[in-house]
């Protein structure tokens, strides 16, 4: 599920949709529910206030669920059939979004030249050696793919910073934020390999294996992403004193974003220190990769952090008390001729609380939890800085000493900035 090279090179090749312009809003829709959309006018300025063409006659929106689908409409022949008024030498303005962020290029009445402006990192090109603007166009991409990875960077800072949809940082559904989700859920709430008692026989059974199932669906700009996620983890705990461990996890992540398919995975390992009976540090570090051909995305990440976990012990209940902060920062990721690294650089802090309330049902210990999560982000811009979550859910009661294995299954609502909203569903197993 990592990502490959021959997917890195498609990301770098296809690197030509990118953002026109400072001036457009953060809180772009992406039209009909899908990851990309094309607009062509003959006769039409674009305006880049409001983010529309003006004027003269404009097509309607086509919609598009891949990169390489949007990228097979600019051809004169699909452009005359997105618009019947388009020609090969007529002047029009071509309006692509992607992944919500829109571009421009733009034609003159009687040439084949193609013009590409991308203030946003200071590139503005002509191009006009061929005699028609099909050849133009290729001419466009190739010099896009000679430039080795070093556009390709700059556009994957910027789409973290204004994509509602991006693979890498800015939203709940990236690889950031799940890891992100990953140091704090292991290290604190999915804790059950962190406190549920040693077995009295020691050696190999006071040692756990994890592994679960997380289904999550996030709405943003329009557009849905479903993901799922294979949680796996493996906990050592020490002889003299099982409230010592260390432990290895591995999430692997596969999403589908409007049809368009992103793959990832992410390794991590944290040693659980017991300061006294009712506080714990964490000390974490990670390492994450993703990847979507579709998308025109692919990165790598590193993350250190440290999470603070304080319980008490109420009348009824135990509340426990989550504070992490972490540092994620791309890292390069090399493949054939590129070298990707989007210069994402954040501090995130994730703070959280938890009540824990034991029940009994046919003679099973269980227990009901209930938490509130708040994460912000601080560093490199991104699309969203902040997202709350209230989660809920049930399970065998991870305090039982006699307790061989230990499940648990919840759900979480999700909120954040930029009208973001989803949910997550959750299933853990121990043993």
């Amino acid at each position: 599920m990592l990502v490959q090279t021959q997917s890195i090179r498609a990301v770098a090749a296809a690197c030509f949709l990118i953002v026109a312009g400072t001036s457009v809003s953060l809180a772009q829709s992406l039209p009909a529910g899908t990851a990309f959309d094309l607009t062509v006018g003959v006769g039409s300025i674009y305006s880049i206030s409001n983010d529309t063409l003006v004027g003269g006659n404009i097509s309607n929106i086509v919609g598009a669920n891949t990169l390489q689908a949007l990228k097979d409409q600019l051809t004169n022949a699909n452009l005359a059939q997105i618009n019947g008024s388009y020609s090969p030498t007529g002047a029009a303005t071509i309006r692509a979004g992607y992944r919500g962020l829109p571009i421009v290029l733009d034609t003159l009445a009687g040439s084949t030249a193609v013009s590409l402006d991308i203030p946003a990192i200071g590139l503005n090109k002509t191009f006009s050696a061929q005699t028609n603007r099909d050849a133009n166009i290729k001419d466009l991409f190739d010099y896009l793919k000679s430039s080795g990875g070093d556009i390709l960077n700059q556009l994957q800072q910027k789409l973290a910073q204004y994509s509602p949809i991006d693979p890498v940082a800015g939203n709940p559904s990236s690889m950031q934020s799940r890891m992100v989700s990953d140091d704090f859920d292991h290290n604190f709430t999915s804790f059950a390999s962190n406190i549920k008692a040693a077995d009295s026989s020691g050696g190999a059974n006071s040692n756990l294996i994890g592994v679960g199932l997380s289904l999550a669906s996030m709405s943003v700009g329009g557009v849905t992403t479903q993901t799922t996620t294979l949680p796996l983890s493996y906990t050592v705990r020490n002889d003299l004193d099982p409230r010592k461990q260390f432990s290895f996890y591995a999430p692997l992540s596969s999403a589908d974003t409007a049809g368009a398919k992103t793959y990832g995975a992410n390794i991590g390992a944290a040693f659980r220190f017991p300061v006294n009976d009712e506080w714990a540090l964490t000390p974490a570090f990670g390492y994450g990769v993703t990847g979507s051909e579709d998308l025109g995305s692919g990165a790598s990440m590193m993350a250190a952090s440290l999470t603070s976990q304080y319980s008490i012990k109420m009348d009824g209940f135990d509340l426990a008390i989550g504070n992490m902060v972490g540092i994620y920062q791309s890292t390069k990721l090399n493949a054939g001729d590129y070298s990707i690294d989007p210069h994402i650089n954040n501090t995130v802090y994730r703070n959280g609380i938890l009540a824990s309330f034991p029940l009994t049902s046919f003679g099973q210990k269980l227990a009901l939890e209930a938490s509130y999560i708040i994460t912000n982000y601080t560093g490199s811009a991104l699309y969203s800085n902040m997202y709350q979550e209230i989660g809920l859910t049930v399970g065998t009661n991870k305090g039982a000493n006699a307790a061989r294995t230990y499940v648990r299954a919840g759900a979480t609502y999700l909120t954040g900035e930029n009208g973001i909203t989803g949910y997550k569903l959750n299933f853990g197993y121990w043993f």
